[in-house]
């Protein structure tokens, strides 16, 4: 749990300080993302019975390991 706090506050961190310092590259990575998100979209959309079954058998996974966890 610690890494994970780690990796978010260092996450948090270079997202902030580009948006304090250097938003343009934010601008740049933005756009980037919107290309590729539109086309992870469009097979999602395409698949999406496949998609959204597994992601609730995820989702089940998930809640019963974080279950375990809380049971130690």
């Amino acid at each position: 749990m610690l890494i994970w706090a780690i990796f978010l506050g260092l996450f948090t961190l270079f997202f902030g300080l580009l948006l304090v310092f250097n938003p343009k590259v934010l601008t740049k990575m933005s756009e980037g993302m919107n290309k590729m998100i539109r086309e992870v979209d469009t097979h999602v959309m395409s698949n999406r019975m496949a998609v959204g079954v597994a992601m609730v058998l995820l989702s089940v996974f998930i809640f019963y390991y974080a279950a375990k966890l809380g049971v130690r």
